[in-house]
């Protein structure tokens, strides 16, 4: 009997103790929404050098941990990701050992192409361009994979034998004259990865490419993640003043635009998982101005970082979550009201790549601050995580474009869709011809207006907006400059220039 009940009190406290851990794994998850269920153990694995420093020594660039720590977790989104548009931007080239994304058919055109180095600019419309022709062997990183390529090569800055090209059209393609030589004195203030002289869009559309800053200079932080632009302007300074040896360091995160570059860095969230310690952008209330910057912040077109400057047109220095106010980081880039130039019509809609933030921002202000589509974010109808994975409809959710416009406009959705063509009942705009309304063809005009002739359109001359340049002429055109609507705020209270609704103010001085 006395055996009887020991063995009986030992099965019920066995069976307490399975009660009691299946309890405690129920609470672990429920503080930890939206992961996965395959794999709860994170992968702390990290490149980070920093992990023995105190944590109140950490700046923000120190907490990035890399996609791997992500995956344990999240290994859905991790799979969707991995073979995403956002993993294909910017690759290491055969030089480091890489150059899988180079398009199959370059290496057998190669030899018939400009591979030459940009060096650096002489004036307004004419570059250097060495005269070394690269072979693809030579090239460090490869930029872009789905619509065009182009390659870079690490640059020392020394002096060089070179060629000028020049352009009539402002910088949309470059003339190479061969037939004489110059001599470049060089400058160390271009040291750094230089891009190559040549875009591919296509084996029959071979282009030019003049960029003559360093890729490290002016665009590095939106092709990758985590990129310390206050590393990178003391290495610059170092390097040029002779302290230090070259200046091949990326100073990044991750080569890809991963987990980080959208939820912010995840160190904490690695150690402790928490909802209140990172960013999940689709729970984010639609007044919560990060909701819609997990995108913009790269997804739009800058005039110029106000912050870094030396030429850097990325959000450089802007960190997700933390700031909010973008108009602190960038210059946007430019309106033309009534005159219309390369970026933007007459009426404001955008022209080139990544300006759909700004058309939604202008359909914000038509519609008085108040509109749905104003107030949506990228990701309410594109896939982040699986962009490019559905060969049929790469860029939205559901099996075509409309599917995400049927949710909310019904059996109105294919007239609705008409206005994301924004070429359709416009002259078309090109070099000396942009004055005019034309703006992007295909579904990438996001600017949610219709004419009374059912065509997409921005602002009307009465609409248009201004601001005094400081010590312009209020009398004069030229006293005046464009502005965005959405920085009207910005121009009154932080520079103090006068603001202007109406189209010619200068015949309203008064």
């Amino acid at each position: 009997m006395k055996k009887s009940r020991l063995l009986f009190l030992a099965i019920l406290m066995f069976v307490i103790a399975i009660i009691a851990a299946g309890c405690s794994s129920e609470d672990t998850a429920d503080q930890t929404p939206d992961v996965d269920t395959e794999d709860q153990t994170p992968d702390t694995t990290t490149d980070d050098s920093s992990t023995d420093v105190p944590v109140e020594n950490l700046s923000y660039y120190d907490n990035f941990v890399g996609p791997n720590a992500c995956a344990g977790c999240h290994s859905g989104q991790m799979g969707k990701w991995e073979t995403s548009w956002h993993t294909q931007k910017t690759a290491e080239g055969p030089a480091l050992g890489g150059g899988d994304l180079v398009w199959d058919w370059v290496p057998s055109k190669w030899d018939e192409l400009d591979s030459y180095l940009v060096l650096d600019r002489k004036d307004s419309n004419t570059i250097y361009v060495g005269t070394k022709k690269y072979e693809l062997d030579e090239v460090d990183y490869s930029v872009g994979s789905i619509r065009k390529q182009r390659y870079m090569i690490y640059y020392d800055g020394s002096p060089q034998e070179a060629w000028l090209a020049t352009t009539e059209d402002g910088g949309i393609s470059w003339n190479l004259d061969k037939s004489e030589t110059v001599q470049f004195e060089g400058n160390k203030e271009r040291a750094g990865y230089n891009f190559l002289f040549i875009e591919l869009r296509g084996e029959d559309d071979i282009r030019t490419y003049g960029t003559w800053r360093t890729w490290q200079e002016q665009c590095i932080s939106c092709h990758t993640t985590g990129f310390n632009p206050n590393a990178w302007d003391e290495a610059k300074e170092q390097f040029i003043n002779g302290e230090r040896e070259d200046l091949k360091d990326t100073f990044i995160a991750d080569l890809r635009i991963s987990c980080e570059s959208c939820h912010g860095p995840g160190k904490d969230h690695v150690s402790g998982p928490s909802s209140e310690n990172i960013i999940n952008p689709a729970k984010l209330s639609k007044d919560d101005p990060t909701r819609q910057l997990v995108c913009t912040q790269c997804h739009t077109r800058n005039q110029t970082n106000l912050v870094h400057g030396n030429g850097s047109n990325d959000y450089r220095g802007f960190k997700i979550g933390t700031d909010t106010n973008i108009l602190e980081f960038i210059s946007y880039t430019r309106p033309a009201w009534g005159t219309g130039n390369r970026q933007v019509s007459i009426d404001g809609k955008g022209r080139r790549d990544h300006q759909q933030d700004m058309d939604i921002l202008l359909t914000d202000y038509i519609r008085g601050g108040s509109s749905v589509h104003g107030a949506m974010a990228c990701f309410d109808c594109h896939d982040s995580h699986n962009v490019g994975n559905n060969a049929n409809n790469p860029r939205t959710f559901g099996e075509a474009p409309i599917d995400n416009c049927i949710t909310c406009h019904a059996n109105n959705a294919e007239e609705m869709m008409q206005v994301l063509n924004g070429s359709t009942g416009w002259d078309k705009f090109g070099h000396g011809n942009y004055d005019n309304e034309g703006g992007r063809s295909g579904n990438k005009q996001h600017i949610f207006n219709f004419d009374e002739e059912g065509r997409s359109f921005g602002l009307s001359p009465d609409q248009y907006i201004w601001a005094l340049k400081k010590d312009g002429n209020a009398s004069e055109v030229d006293g005046w400059e464009s502005i965005w609507p959405w920085e009207i705020d910005h121009y009154e209270n932080e520079l103090g220039q006068r603001t202007y609704i109406g189209a010619e103010p200068w015949n309203d001085a008064n």
